[in-house]
């Protein structure tokens, strides 16, 4: 990330027909929709944000502020992950997310990014990506037969066990990869992880919650969620609008 006439340069990257193109973050001219190749329209899916290093760098330091003056809690949840390790992977991966989701609305969502402390179930608004139930975003950093599961957890200061409260209703996304490369590699809703997920699908380690999830092979591809996109033409839109800001 550099400064250049005044405005922050952050950009992702993406590979596609043998070539590279960068989609700037700061007011990013790009049409509505999910990511395309410009050579043969092809939907991208997997991208590169080292371009925003820098930035993720520096919120995942003001998290860590947050977090030691109490005004943000832990996301502690592995023995093998500390916390800026965790917050830098699972920033990296929402900025994936949206660049691949809505890349028109990257710089609004740098800025609520910037803003937040916390917002469980809302990664991304329906209204930037046209789909009628916010995106949750979930990440790991594998992906076999045996590992790369899209887990849920109970949210900080919640009693009891894992159960099906804890759900939101969004559309929940994992991306898989390690910062700052990301692969989009599936998506479900409620409904789905409710009925196809299970309780603790991946051993519990000291200190964890339970967890529900279901294994990434189980979660609907890309293409069916870019279908959805933008269904309902400008009422829907309205109304997407008016229930994010809503809080519904």
């Amino acid at each position: 990330m550099r400064q250049g006439f005044g405005v922050e340069f952050m950009y992702v990257s993406i590979d596609h027909c043998g070539q590279s193109e960068q989609v700037q973050v700061a007011n990013a001219h790009t049409r509505r929709g999910p990511l395309r190749c410009k050579q043969c329209d092809a939907l991208i899916s997997g991208i590169d944000v080292s371009g925003a290093q820098s930035w993720i760098d520096s919120q995942v330091a003001r998290k860590r502020e947050l977090t030691q003056t109490g005004q943000l809690g832990t996301r502690k949840q592995s023995a093998h992950q500390s916390d800026e390790q965790i917050d830098r992977d699972g920033l990296s991966a929402e900025l994936a997310a949206c660049a691949i989701l809505c890349p028109h609305s990257l710089e609004v969502w740098r800025r609520a990014a910037h803003k937040s402390r916390g917002n469980h179930g809302r990664d991304l608004l329906r209204y930037w990506t046209g789909l009628n139930q916010p995106v949750e975003v979930k990440h790991t950093r594998y992906q076999d037969a045996k590992r790369g599961f899209l887990l849920v957890r109970p949210p900080r200061q919640t009693p009891g066990r894992m159960g099906e409260e804890y759900i939101d209703d969004a559309i929940y996304v994992l991306m898989v990869g390690e910062p700052f490369q990301h692969q989009f590699v599936g998506w479900t809703n409620r409904e789905g992880l409710v009925r196809e997920g299970q309780l603790n699908p991946v051993p519990m380690q000291p200190g964890q919650r339970e967890s529900w999830g279901m294994h990434w092979s189980q979660l609907r591809p890309l293409d069916e969620l870019a279908g959805d996109m933008g269904r309902g033409g400008m009422l829907r839109a309205i109304a997407r609008r008016v229930a994010d800001f809503g809080g519904a």
